[in-house]
Formats: structure tokens, C-alpha cells, sequence
């Protein structure tokens, strides 16, 4: 939001023909005009109306907006991480264990149970390491908040909402890859558990045991990844808190293009005024 240039473009028709020439609303103000005739000098009477700015009043709003705006999302992101912690840390724990369960077992020790042990481990260690990472960091979103709050205090310029309003533009563009990354490791769980699904019921070896927990575990593989995959298509809070803040911001001066019109009058002729904002 920089300072916007105000121009004022003043088009003056006169009725007596006498040709008109362009001229800015202050010359038309104050310079005298003569008639073929001779006669004295008359003063054009312009009048003109400039475009009403409204940038105090929507900084005012815009801020107050943002602030409603900030902290939700902040607090919703946290709540959201916490629950993303828990389970990741729970579901990789269990993951780890029946990838042991299934790599130190004697009997059978098939093939195919080294190879449910083997992908255990692999999405386990993935879960778990993800689970301690949402459980240890800090959220963008909470640091952005003590930043926004200690603005306010001190008193919001329109260049330091410009740069809160460009940090949560970026903010969301960043929760979209998220997004991303979430729908293709529930997409991934979700194919795991229909690999279990398939290969339980073909070896010959396995015990009754065996291909029920086969089954369980396939099972619930298959509905945990596809319920994270179609919750990946919800948006974050700080997707949610751009978009409403797009949609219910008030424009600032600079952002569009404003025009009015005003009558010139005078003893020679009558004229119309243009003002501009861009």
C-alpha cells in the first residue's frame, strides 16, 4: 500500500464558441478569460470534486480484521498439531512394534512376514519422526501472532500491514504443499493396506492367528490413509483465515482506480470536470 498520486484531468466545454483549450481546475480558477468583443476579464468558476480517500478508516478496519484473524488461525493450528502429534507419535510406536514382532519372530519366518516387518519399520520410523517434529516446533503461526501483537502495540503503519498481509499470502501458499505432503503419505498407507490385504491370504504357512491379524492390520491401514487422505483436502486455518480476510478487507487507496465527475460553470459557458485516483 504506497502513497497513490492523485491527477486531476479538467475538460471545459464552452457554450459561446469560444474555443476550448485543457486546462488543470486551479487555472481555470483564476485565470481571466476575454471575449472577441473586448470586453473585461471574467473569472471561470470550476468546481470540482476529488475522489474521498479512505485510508486511515481502512487501515483502522483492515487491522482490526487481521487481528481476529491472526489469532484464530493460531489457535486452531495448535490445536491441530497437537492432535497431528499424538497421533503420529502413537501410530508409529505401534508400527515399530509389529515391524519387530515381525523381523525377530522364529516361526514362521516367511518371506512374506520379514516383508510386513520391513515396511512396519519403514512407515513407523516415518510416523514417529514426524509425530516428534509437529510435538517439538513452534508454529509459524503463533511467532507471526507475538510479532502482529507487538505492531499493535506500537502502532500499525499501512507499509507494516502490507507486510503481515503478504507474510499470511505466503503463509497459506506454504500450507498447500502441507496439504500436499499429508494427502500423499495417507495416499501411501492407504496402498499398504491394501498390499496386506491382498498378499495375507496366500501363504500356505500361516497360521489362523496370522491371517486375522493380517487382515485386521491391513484393514485398519486402508481406512487410517484414506481418511487422511480425504481430510487433506480441507483447508488449514491459515488457508481459511486468508481467504476470509481477502473477501472482507476493505480496499486501500492505491488498489483501484477511482474517477468523479463535477460541473465548471462561468459567464461564457458551462464545462464538465474529470478527477482521478490510481
Amino acid at each position: 500500500m504506497r502513497p497513490t498520486s492523485t491527477r486531476l484531468l479538467t475538460l471545459t466545454l464552452l457554450w459561446a464558441g469560444v474555443p476550448a483549450t485543457p486546462a488543470s481546475a486551479q487555472d481555470a480558477i483564476h485565470e481571466p478569460s476575454e471575449t472577441a468583443e473586448g470586453d473585461a476579464p471574467v473569472a471561470a468558476e470550476v468546481i470540482t470534486e476529488e475522489p474521498q480517500l479512505l485510508g486511515p478508516d481502512a487501515v483502522a478496519y483492515n487491522a482490526e480484521l487481521l487481528d481476529g484473524l491472526l489469532e484464530r488461525a493460531m489457535q486452531e493450528t495448535i490445536r491441530e498439531e497437537k492432535f497431528g502429534a499424538a497421533a503420529g507419535i502413537m501410530g508409529g510406536t505401534t508400527l515399530l512394534g509389529l515391524g519387530a514382532w515381525r523381523l525377530i519372530e522364529n516361526d514362521p519366518g516367511s518371506q512374506y512376514s520379514r516383508g510386513l516387518g520391513v515396511m512396519f519399520m519403514t512407515l513407523g520410523m516415518a510416523d514417529l519422526t514426524l509425530g516428534i517434529f509437529a510435538a517439538t516446533r513452534i508454529p509459524h503461526e503463533k511467532r507471526r501472532f507475538a510479532r502482529w501483537e507487538q505492531a499493535r502495540h506500537d502502532g500499525i503503519t499501512e507499509v507494516e500491514l502490507a507486510h503481515f498481509e503478504g507474510e499470511l499470502q505466503a503463509s497459506q501458499e506454504i500450507r498447500q504443499g502441507e496439504r500436499l505432503l499429508v494427502r500423499w503419505g495417507g495416499l501411501t498407507h492407504a496402498l499398504a493396506g491394501v498390499l496386506v490385504l491382498a498378499f495375507t491370504p496366500i501363504p500356505d504357512s500361516m497360521t489362523g492367528a496370522d491371517r486375522v491379524s493380517g487382515y485386521v492390520i491391513g484393514g485398519l491401514f486402508f481406512a487410517i490413509g484414506t481418511a487422511t487422505f480425504a481430510a487433506s483436502f480441507r483447508d488449514t486455518p491459515t488457508e481459511e483465515a486468508w481467504q476470509d480476510y481477502k473477501a472482507r478487507k476493505k480496499p486501500m487507496p492505491g488498489h483501484e482506480f477511482q474517477w468523479g465527475v463535477a460541473p465548471s460553470v462561468s459567464r461564457q459557458g458551462a464545462g464538465i470536470s474529470f478527477g482521478g485516483t490510481f
